[in-house]
């Protein structure tokens, strides 16, 4: 019995010993991995701070796309030069410096060539319109950046806007007006004039957001009326425009969806709405018709003097001097109605010559020679 027992006693004695050696053996396997995995970041670790001092230094700088900036200037104000490691440069901020500091920097974009090589590529903003604002103009960029102030002179060739009332006069700032709809509203204006390619647009009057007049190539003055539904209006007036022959001048006026477009051809002696400052004369050259377009839509009572000073109401009634040679208006009933833009208003003529238009009146100096001059608080055509 005794045997059985130190036999039992020498067996476990033995297996005992075999898995101590088994522990052994993995603790050694253990370290000699995590030796391996140390040594490993040790020379990544080593590698990397070779690649940060010594390799992968900028040896050249590419900028593409500048005009109007110098290179240097670029690699100052973006804050790059040579020697500078390209795995340490930040990019973005590069980009970011470029466009906060260079007004026509509309876009910049800093790429990495490795192993040398820094890429810089600037997309330079364009001048799109003037903003005028007391006698002073201020460029903007198409998308919408402040890029000159106070000019004294429109730039030529881009829409002046009338009536925007900037909120900030700062270059580099977004556009903005005071009235913040205006601010929207020209931006789709702009984005649709582009998209339908409404090239020789010169100017754009938003003094009213609710009656917008634009003059395009100087010679149609296009009643928008106001921003509702911009796409559809700019593609219809356009259609009409096209449909009309090389060198048309006149008034295009969009009236409603179920009215229409209306486009009214430019009579010899008429007068813009659109004047930029300077009063438009109305005479009487004894020869052809000068036609009298009023604020509103319906035109049915434009005077038009023939060559013999005769002057015909487009209404219902009519209007003609008492003679050839003398200031004496008589008009059967002395009233006719305009119908102007939904207002009623009525125009008497009386026979010293005065037309009483609202409190506003103007009288026509007579003889057939010198055209209307504004009487009292009356306007100048």
């Amino acid at each position: 019995m005794s045997d059985i027992i130190n036999e039992n006693e020498q067996n476990t004695q033995e297996i005992g010993d075999e898995e101590l050696l088994e522990y052994a053996e993995s603790l050694k396997t253990a370290r000699m991995r995590n030796l391996y995995i140390i040594s490993i970041f040790i020379v990544l670790a080593m590698l990397l701070i070779a690649c940060l001092v010594f390799f992968f230094n900028i040896k050249t700088i590419e900028i593409r796309g500048v005009s109007l900036y110098g290179d240097e200037q670029i690699q100052i104000v973006g804050g790059v030069q040579s020697g500078q490691n390209l795995i340490r440069l930040d990019t973005d901020t590069v980009e970011k410096r470029l466009k906060d500091n260079l007004v026509y920097v509309e876009e910049a974009k800093v790429e990495q060539k490795f192993p040398s090589t820094l890429v810089i590529t600037v997309t330079e903003a364009e001048k799109a319109v003037d903003i005028e604002e007391n006698g002073a103009y201020y460029v903007v960029s198409s998308s919408g950046k402040m890029l000159e102030r106070s000019n004294p002179k429109p730039t030529g060739k881009i829409p002046v806007i009338t009536g925007f009332e900037l909120k900030s006069k700062k270059p580099g700032q977004a556009l903005e007006s005071k009235d913040s709809l205006k601010t929207d509203i020209l931006s789709e204006l702009l984005q649709y004039i582009n998209e339908l390619h409404f090239k020789r647009v010169t100017y754009i009057d938003m003094n009213d957001r609710a009656d917008i007049k634009i003059l395009y190539d100087d010679r149609i003055e296009i009643k928008l009326g106001s921003s509702v539904d911009i796409e559809n209006k700019l593609t219809g007036i356009k259609a009409v425009i096209d449909a009309q022959k090389p060198g048309y001048e006149g008034t295009i006026i969009y009236n409603s969806v179920d009215s229409g477009i209306s486009a009214i051809a430019k009579e010899k002696g008429s007068v813009s709405e659109i004047d930029h400052g300077t009063a438009g004369d109305r005479t009487d050259d004894g020869e052809k018709n000068d036609t009298d377009i009023q604020d509103g839509q319906d035109n049915s009572i434009a005077q038009v003097p023939d060559d013999q000073d005769q002057w015909n109401g487009q209404g219902s009634e009519e209007q003609y001097p008492a003679d050839n040679n003398t200031d004496g208006w008589t008009d059967g009933g002395q009233t006719q109605t305009e119908t102007d833009g939904g207002q009623t208003q009525t125009d008497t003529w009386t026979d010293d010559g005065t037309w009483q238009d609202n409190g506003e009146a103007q009288y026509w100096q007579g003889q057939g020679d010198a055209g209307w001059i504004p009487d009292g608080g009356g306007q100048a055509w």
